[in-house]
């Protein structure tokens, strides 16, 4: 076993069994139940003794120690079976969210989001973490069918504080401020290194112009040590993303009630810079709720949200192949001061042109992304008690987002430099909306041993909206980006050129129709029945398949109320539950069953001096045919409570299969089409999940409470379907780092995104070859493979070249010798919090883990390959490759003495092939991470009552403390590519950074 590994693994003994197992030494008579608790499960609220289904809860509570501006964040490792992800470390960064593994191949993975009973698109992302109350997660089929066509991948529910009727007015203010800095960054080679291996380069292949070339930029040999061994360094990557960034957070929230009405009032304003210059966030965000009983029966409500956010900053990628790479020109450029005839703080066109690079602070300075998000959410409730044990509820939502991107490419950027070079804009504009409305019925009744509640509803949900991108090129070289996107009409084509026409899209409309009814039984407070169904109608399929039902059940057994347990005073609670379920997704565009034509000047002609709309039907084939993908899961859990609420836990089990995949494929361009919508292949998740809390001490001065779960989760491809050739049971994809580099295998019997490249096997060293002393010139010995066609560019095989392995024996190295190279899969993951009280101090601290995965380090394939380029400089590694000259410069051929020069060195020759995928880029991904310290103190109670405060508490925090792991790269987490098939790539994420703050929270 790994070392590291194993590190981890007792770490974990340490933090969290060791203070787990000293709590049975603690007495204390002084209960915390954790079975009163009431759980929303959907359209209503169910007491967690009386739960069924696999349901995981966060509350207030909880996050009040993790100052962060995003809610996703706040509850990273917190459940179990949920994987919280940022995409990288950049302000403002995608979040992804997969419950259970996640279930589909091509489509999202991502939950359905419910804000307050309305579905809220990314909710957690764009919600403030104090502004929550609570977040239920239902994980499995038996509690998400009640959603149906929207629940396959799991459902979270967020409640968000309100006032509370007969409460005086109170007003809390928190707000933190901090600074971030890098924690790490990507090891390149110094100057003279970089200037060593650039001599190799040039004077290699013995070339009069190339030696001339390379004295001309960096001078002879002789003075290379002096000139460049003491030189200036330039660490671009820290003068890039080094700066201290500034982070400045405030909530307020007024909250109070009186007889019949209850209100709140929640603000919220963040000012955040990113680590990387001219990136930053910034959000404000109100919102408002009111309660008000009109009468003993009739109680109404509305929900008010409003929130504006700006992302700033172009990043380091874009989700594009290689060419929108950002970060290689602060990894690649040259590493010090001069080299040409050009100041290496002024734009270099020659140089440019020769390595495809740009000084990175300039090159920063010339590409600016604006964008600009504004989120709407309307929502208002009836609630009628048409008697004592029949409830009418009906709410109705509007959400609304507009999203607005305007990007700048100044006169260095390549997309310049191709268009006469002159500055380009580009202004993206988005809007959609969401109606919803739910109408529900209630019955609840007790009678005897009897305890009987009674759902049926009606649920109608409508999305539309459109987009436009106008593409200006040729504007005024000297025109300022706020200038540029203020005035387009500043731009003037060449003679000749026509410019671009913009291009509007109104969005599919999505149609949703859906009735529901759910039946929960309870006997003699033992015995739990739960069943319901719901059948959705969408307009996403044909009039044959347009209707999907989604049946489940689940069933519990309260142990704990039985004859032989109900007087075991050690024991609080002992349950088994089971459930099963059928869950839908329809997350493909809507009417894909049928041919529509669209207008685009992409299809257009040009009349005169514009452009003429064409009509067209798009490259996806319609499929009447088309249905639902369906998803049914098994569960069976136990929950338990021992020793007065001091132990708690539960542990669940669960099988989820997922058929009739909703699969964009491939299909033969002869029908005019190149892909189709098709329901194709299944795929299998297992797992099981493990929660634990406890309270170690609880005395009056000083208590310890401990939380803890752990998840395993083994996906599974089970059928491909019948779009593959019939010997044929997988698929290459590609990730699209590199243009068609099929870098992935959707293979039957293997987890989605799996790897699928060449093993490496070092390099080709002296014993591999025949040489002849006439010619100085090496050949590959007869027998031994040859990696030239894969790796090499179809260069001649030499000694220090990249060696891959020949898996298949035929002796040769072909496109056959690609394997299985692993995946983002971990072998399980999750997380544990610490929290202490000593009088008024209090302390948390929160781990997060994942053991057992891979990552795919595309920086790592891209950084030791030389590729098409000279002048660039290099990953740290390559000042260990094979080499060719010795300390005097000059060129050795002879076998013993260049296997001599060689014999301390093991990295190969940087490839001057194409990039390919081989094992080398492929590293552990196991980690664990101290996400969260938190000190605090709070003023005793009446310390400033003349000074109305009920409340102060002050408080330190660093967040991303450290990371144990053995990933070379940023960040082990990164994942930058947007496809389910394509996960753990690792290529040009926006590094992550340490924030250290201080923070108040006082309360009037």
């Amino acid at each position: 076993m790994d070392k590291r590994v194993q590190s981890i693994k007792w770490l974990y003994v340490t933090v969290f069994l060791l203070p787990v197992l000293g709590m049975a030494q603690e007495k204390n008579k002084e209960k915390e139940s954790k079975i009163d608790e009431v759980v929303l499960v959907g359209y209503s609220k169910v007491s967690k003794a009386d739960l069924t289904n696999a349901v995981g809860s966060v509350k207030a509570e909880a996050m009040k120690d993790m100052p962060v501006n995003n809610a996703a964040e706040a509850i990273q490792g917190r459940v179990a079976g949920v994987q919280v992800m940022a995409s990288e470390g950049a302000p403002g960064a995608e979040v992804d969210i997969k419950i259970r593994g996640g279930t589909s191949i091509t489509q999202s993975n991502s939950p359905l989001y419910i804000v307050d009973g309305i579905q809220m698109d990314n909710a957690l992302s764009i919600l403030s973490p104090k502004e929550i109350e609570s977040i239920e997660v239902l994980k499995d089929a038996s509690s998400t069918s009640i959603y149906g066509a929207r629940g396959a991948n799991g459902v979270v529910l967020i409640t968000t504080k309100g006032g509370r009727k007969k409460a005086a007015t109170s007003i809390n203010y928190s707000g933190y401020t901090g600074v971030r800095k890098i924690t790490n960054t990507i090891p390149v080679l110094d100057p003279y290194e970089f200037v060593m291996y650039q001599y190799e380069l040039y004077n290699k292949n013995g070339i009069l112009e190339d030696q001339t070339a390379f004295q001309t930029r960096y001078g002879s040999f002789s003075e290379l040590a002096d000139k460049y061994g003491n030189i200036k360094k330039r660490d671009w990557q820290k003068e890039l993303f080094g700066q201290e960034a500034f982070n400045f957070t405030h909530n307020v929230n007024i909250m109070g009630g009186s007889e019949k009405s209850a209100f709140s009032l929640s603000l919220n304003h963040v000012e955040e810079d990113g680590i990387m210059l001219n990136s930053g966030f910034r959000r404000s965000m109100a919102n408002f709720k009111y309660d008000y009983d009109v009468s003993k029966k009739l109680k109404v409500g509305f929900n008010a949200r409003y929130s504006r956010q700006l992302i700033d900053g172009a990043g380091t990628s874009a989700s594009g192949s290689q060419g929108t790479n950002r970060l290689r020109n602060a990894v690649r450029y040259q590493p010090f001061e001069g080299g040409s005839n050009v100041p290496v703080d002024d734009f270099d066109p020659n140089y440019a042109t020769l390595t495809n690079l740009v000084n990175p602070l300039i090159l920063n300075d010339n590409e600016i992304r604006q964008n600009r998000t504004n989120d709407l959410l309307l929502n208002a409730y009836l609630n009628y008690n048409i008697t004592k044990d029949l409830t009418f509820r009906s709410v109705v939502g509007y959400v609304q987002k507009d999203n607005a991107v305007n990007q700048f490419w100044g006169t260095v950027t390549s997309d310049a430099r191709a268009n006469n070079n002159q500055p380009i804009v580009q202004l993206t504009r988005q809007q959609t909306r969401r109606i919803t409305n739910s109408n529900t019925l209630n019955y609840n009744k007790k009678f005897g041993n009897h305890k009987l509640d009674l759902m049926i509803g009606q649920e109608t949900v409508q999305t539309d909206g459109e987009s436009s991108n106008t593409y200006v090129k040729w504007l005024p070289s000297s025109i300022l980006p706020n200038e540029a996107f203020a005035s387009i009409q500043s731009a003037v084509p060449p003679t000749g050129m026509i410019q671009d026409a913009p291009r509007t899209l109104v969005l599919p409309p999505d149609r949703l129709v859906s009735f529901f009814g759910r039946a929960n039984y309870v006997f003699a407070n033992k015995y739990v029945i739960t069943a319901s169904i719901r059948q959705d109608g969408s307009n996403v399929f044909g009039k044959e398949n347009r209707y999907g039902t989604f049946p489940a059940f689940s069933l519990a057994w309260k142990m704990k109320q039985e004859n032989f347990l109900k007087d075991k005073e050690w024991l609080d609670e002992l349950k088994l539950r089971f459930g099963y379920g059928l869950a839908g997704n329809n997350r493909i565009t809507a009417y894909l069953h049928d041919t529509f034509f669209t207008t685009s000047t992409d299809y257009g002609y040009t009349f005169g001096s514009g452009v003429t709309p064409g009509a067209t039907t798009g490259n996806i084939a319609e499929n009447p045919r088309v249905k639902w993908e369906a998803t049914v899961s098994k569960n069976a859990g136990i929950d338990f409570g021992f020793f007065n609420g001091r132990l708690y836990g539960s542990v669940d089990a669960y099988i989820t299969d997922t058929k009739d995949l909703l699969v964009l494929a491939k299909i033969p361009q002869t029908s005019g089409y190149e892909t189709q919508f098709q329901n194709t292949g299944k795929t299998q998740n297992k797992g099981i999940e493990v929660t634990l809390g406890g309270i170690i001490f609880n005395r009056e001065n000083f208590s310890w409470k401990a939380d803890f779960n752990i998840s395993a989760n083994r996906n599974k491809i089970m059928s491909l379907g019948g779009n593959l050739a019939a010997n044929s049971n997988s698929y290459l994809v590609a990730s699209g780092w590199v243009n068609n580099l099929y870098d992935f295998i959707a293979k039957v019997g293997s987890p989605v995104g799996t790897y699928y490249g060449y093993v490496t096997e070092g390099r080709y060293e002296i014993g591999d070859f025949d040489f002849n002393p006439a010619t100085q010139a090496y050949t590959l010995k007869s027998g031994v493979p040859s990696s030239s066609a894969i790796a090499l560019g179809s260069k001649a095989v030499q000694p220090g070249d990249l060696k891959l392995k020949d898996l298949n024996g035929d002796g040769q190295i072909t496109a056959a010798d690609q394997t299985e190279l692993g995946s983002a899969q971990p072998k399980f993951y999750g997380g544990f919090s610490q929290t202490f009280r000593l009088k008024n101090w209090d302390m948390s601290l929160f781990f997060n883990f994942s053991v057992g995965s891979k990552v795919y380090n595309a920086n790592k394939s891209e950084f030791t390959t030389q590729y098409l380029y000279r002048d660039n400089n290099m990953s740290a590694d390559v000042a260990n490759r094979w080499k060719w000259f010795d300390n005097n410069g000059v060129k050795v051929t002879d076998p013993t003495a260049l296997a001599a020069l060689n014999a301390n060195t093991t990295m190969w020759t940087p490839p001057s092939g194409n990039y390919i995928l081989h094992s080398y880029a492929i590293e552990d991904g196991s980690f664990l991470r101290l996400n969260n310290v938190t000190i605090g103190y709070t003023l005793p109670k009446g310390a400033l009552e003349s000074a109305f405060i009920k409340n102060l508490r002050i408080y330190a925090t660093v967040n991303n403390v450290f990371t144990i792991t053995g990933y070379s790269g940023y960040d082990p987490e990164a994942s930058t590519r947007r496809n389910p098939l394509t996960p753990g790539v690792d290529y040009a994420a926006y590094p992550r950074s340490r924030f250290i703050l201080t923070g108040i929270d006082i309360t009037f």
